[in-house]
């Protein structure tokens, strides 16, 4: 009698995602389309983490792809619970703001950096437990719906419903704003937050997170599927182009 060998099980290893949107203006007659750059890091299993030198790097190709110095910078984080939010918030924003800085572009004779780029970094939290009903309990809320009251110990938040499912009680996003330089100060957050969630490509309506939020999430899913982990795909020929949906 031969004793069956024990597989062993290993934990699958993850992917992280990053998607650079560039809007030249608010003047969709003079620039009609949005602009896109995406890559992908091979990850260890469960490590969504320690992602400055990953934003660091996306961040600063796609600036040199498109050719462009920015004038601010607003970063959308998900999957970071509320003990992490300090940690994560000060390791990224530094890449980020390095990559920012990094950047010289040619401007009549000279050269300009984009260290005085404004940033604001805002994290995305949907497994909260949170609801909110009407007066009277009869009902959920509404799509759309923007609840500023509530704050974080160390930080301003507010909470918006994306959707209203007809048959269950709808759970809202909750953004934490853990960081705002004051030139932006005049950018209600929300209501770019809210404005993004209308576009996703190839979708009627408006989806819980920001378009680029959740565009991530599907290229993260796409490129975790491949043996390399999306080690194989080329950000410069996929520039301008959701082929992962």
């Amino acid at each position: 009698r031969q004793a069956g060998q024990e597989k062993k099980r290993t934990a699958k290893e993850s992917c992280a995602a990053v998607i650079v949107q560039l809007i030249r203006s608010a003047d969709q007659s003079e620039y009609p389309t949005i602009e896109l750059y995406s890559e992908t890091e091979r990850r260890q299993a469960g490590q969504e983490m320690e992602l400055g030198s990953v934003m660091n790097r996306a961040v600063s190709n796609a600036l040199k792809h498109f050719n462009v110095s920015p004038m601010s910078c607003i970063v959308w984080r998900d999957g970071v619970g509320d003990a992490a939010i300090d940690d994560v918030a000060k390791d990224e924003i530094s890449g980020v703001r390095d990559a920012l800085a990094n950047m010289n572009i040619a401007d009549g004779g000279g050269s300009r950096m984009s260290s005085e780029a404004s940033l604001a970094y805002i994290v995305c939290q949907k497994r909260i437990a949170t609801k909110f009903l009407t007066a009277d309990g009869s009902q959920g809320m509404p799509a759309g719906a923007l609840i500023k009251s509530l704050h974080s110990a160390r930080h301003d938040a507010f909470y918006i419903n994306g959707t209203s499912p007809p048959y269950s009680t709808p759970k809202p996003v909750r953004f934490v704003i853990a960081k705002k330089d004051r030139e932006l100060d005049d950018t209600d957050m929300s209501e770019l937050s809210w404005a993004l969630c209308h576009d996703y490509p190839n979708w009627t309506g408006p989806i819980k997170l920001p378009a680029p939020v959740q565009m991530a999430h599907k290229l993260a899913e796409l490129a975790g599927g491949f043996p390399d982990c999306g080690d194989s795909l080329n950000s410069h020929k996929f520039a301008n182009s959701v082929h992962f949906l």
